[in-house]
């Protein structure tokens, strides 16, 4: 039995008034409409509920038409993204009067898509001109002899932390339950482990592991003693027209560091006082920073480290697991990197590479 828009309206009004007791209200509308067909108690019910969980007595389903997002509001709408790229949703519901989720309608029918800002590292001074002049010259390298990066040295340091990178957005537990899960973070009692690598043509050279903060005394020790360790099975040619790269860090800027490279690597080093000279703020010059860093981390914090002696070996592990081509494709990047830069004039690049 179907009931007019007006009995609904009355079924609800009834129910009101029985104080939301179904068998009362079914007496009383019975009482009040003889000449109605009355509901049953579970008519009624239905009537009653549908009302609750929808706020409308109308149980046609609504055939909703996009008339909001017609031309004339596209326009709108892209005449305000046009005049600001930032603006949210939420700012262009309050001055258009339409609703967000047909904003987001129009703009994903105009193929936009909120891209996300990326930081870097603020450069300035003499930063454009000192990172244009690496990449010129490392180019006219790479120009000259194809085989320059496979021979250069790119190292950097870096620091592990027992808390190490959480992304919890990036973690699940599927069930059909809460299981209440859980994970440990001890901020109380931190502990770091500080690593140098390197990345040699296709392999990594190190880890070498660093005994608390890196300092100019503890880079000398380890250019004397730890990287001819690690140097040893690397061929003897391949030694012999090595170029070694690091960082302006200041403990590898001391004069006894200085004298070691001039000794071991005679005008084929780069550094801040190097003969080829690293420009500062410049992580996205080097396969360490923009790839190796971040593998490492993503594969070591998989699970959370447990003593500094069990995530060295979780370090040693996913070094020896990269696969030689993953190396061929981080040299690539660099060869893009550094005309890419030399494009932008020194300025920032990565949020322009594909």
């Amino acid at each position: 039995m179907s009931y007019s828009k007006q009995e609904k309206i009355d079924i609800i009004l009834i129910y009101g008034k029985s104080d939301q007791c179904l068998w009362q209200a079914v007496r009383l509308y019975r009482a009040k409409f003889p000449e109605r067909n009355c509901p049953s108690r579970s008519t009624y019910g239905k009537v009653v509920k549908h009302f609750f969980e929808s706020g409308s007595v109308n149980t046609k389903k609504c055939t909703r038409t996009h008339n909001v997002t017609n031309q004339l509001n596209t326009r709108f709408i892209m005449e305000k993204v046009a005049e600001n790229p930032h603006v949210s949703t939420r700012q262009l519901e309050r001055v258009t009067n339409i609703s967000k989720t047909s904003i987001i309608r129009i703009l994903h029918e105009q193929k936009f898509h909120p891209y996300h800002v990326s930081l870097h590292q603020d450069l300035h001074g003499r930063d454009f001109e000192n990172r244009l002049n690496l990449c010129q010259w490392g180019l006219q390298q790479y120009e000259n002899d194809e085989l320059f990066f496979e021979r250069m040295l790119f190292t950097d340091e870096a620091s592990f932390t027992n808390h190490g990178q959480l992304n919890l957005r990036n973690m699940h537990y599927w069930s059909l339950e809460n299981p209440r899960w859980l994970r440990q973070v001890d901020r109380q009692r931190p502990w770091t482990v500080n690593v140098w690598c390197g990345i040699l043509n296709n392999q990594i050279i190190g880890p070498y592991f660093i005994n608390g903060t890196l300092n100019g005394q503890k880079y000398v020790t380890f250019l004397q003693g730890g990287l001819q360790v690690l140097l040893d099975d690397v061929p003897l040619d391949i030694r012999g027209r090595m170029w070694y790269q690091h960082d302006g860090c200041p403990a590898h800027s001391t004069r006894l560091v200085r004298q070691i490279l001039n000794t071991k690597f005679p005008n084929s080093w780069i550094g801040r006082t190097g003969r080829v000279a690293w420009p500062s703020r410049s992580p996205d010059l080097t396969p360490t920073d923009y790839f190796l860093w971040g593998h490492l981390k993503k594969v070591v914090y998989c699970e959370q480290p447990t003593t500094p002696e069990n995530m060295k070996d979780r370090i040693i592990t996913a070094c020896a697991a990269i696969n030689p081509t993953t190396f061929e494709k981080a040299r690539e990047s660099l060869i893009l990197r550094f005309k890419k830069c030399i494009d932008v004039e020194g300025h920032h690049l990565e949020h322009l590479l594909q």
